[in-house]
């Protein structure tokens, strides 16, 4: 099937997965704690994980759960918010995908209170998932054409929550010469194209 929210799409196997197994499984007033959480953390607040656990009734072990359906939560009110879906329509189309009546309602009146400012901030965002924040570039002791870069990044979705984080990626010298020349070849195509929208707008 075919969804609105989607974009008129399909929707996709793990959120269905989800709805399924986490979301029905709440009870409204947990569905309701979580929704609001996953709104707030989608306008840039940080969530504690404790929050989180509590709704889960967690208090020790796997948080697979309470992230999987904060991620489904933050896919749906995203995705209805990017497609300005209208709320009888987003209702209708998760009771499609198996969501009981109630959780439904919960659902309809969150993405209301908080769809205006969802779509400031991915308007605002557009461009800014997965943002280099740093970048650092050695040479490993004891090693041979071989070159160390540590990249630390900004709004990693990592399940389902935007955060910061850091990488490590180890090179041979053949690897690290073609991608400076792929990245090279990336900043000509840009700054030509921002020549070209520029001369565009002034003419």
């Amino acid at each position: 099937m075919k969804f609105r929210f989607c974009g008129d799409g399909d929707c996709p196997d793990w959120v269905l997965a989800e709805i399924h197994s986490n979301l029905a499984q709440l009870t409204p007033d947990q569905l309701n704690q979580l929704g609001e959480h996953t709104a707030k953390s989608i306008l840039g607040a940080v969530i504690p994980e404790d929050e989180i656990s509590k709704i889960y009734a967690i208090t020790k072990g796997s948080m697979d759960a309470p992230k999987g359906g904060m991620a489904c939560l933050r896919f749906l009110l995203t995705i209805a918010s990017r497609y300005n879906t209208e709320i009888a329509v987003f209702g209708t189309e998760l009771q499609q995908l198996g969501l009981p009546k109630e959780h439904t309602a919960i659902m309809c009146r969150l993405l209301g209170d908080h769809v205006q400012k969802i779509r400031t901030v991915l308007r605002d965002n557009s461009l800014s998932i997965n943002q280099l924040e740093t970048f650092q570039c050695s040479i490993p002791k004891n090693t041979i054409d071989c070159i160390q870069l540590k990249i630390g990044i900004h709004n990693e979705i990592v399940d389902g929550v935007p955060q910061k984080t850091n990488h490590t990626v180890n090179l041979n010298r053949n690897d690290a010469l073609l991608l400076l020349n792929e990245l090279k070849s990336v900043r000509d195509t840009m700054e030509n194209y921002n020549f070209d929208k520029k001369y565009t707008e002034e003419k």
